[in-house]
């Protein structure tokens, strides 16, 4: 019959380290939500996308009329 080791408390070195970590990763979601931001506010204020957009739902919306 073997024995499980006792897990042991992490050091201080250690806990700052993953405190890091966790640092550097909302770092990078806040870089990764800021660009999607960007990029959106790219697409949407570009009046050729609406004008695009609104034709597709006209034809499609002429289509299905039967028109």
């Amino acid at each position: 019959m073997s024995l499980l080791p006792v897990p042991q408390q992490p050091s201080r070195l250690q806990r700052l380290k993953q405190r890091g970590l966790t640092t550097v990763e909302y770092a990078l979601g806040l870089l990764a939500a800021a660009t999607v931001a960007l990029m959106l506010l790219r697409v949407f204020n570009d009046n050729r996308f609406f004008e695009t957009l609104f034709e597709w739902v006209v034809n499609t919306f002429t289509t299905v009329a039967g028109g």
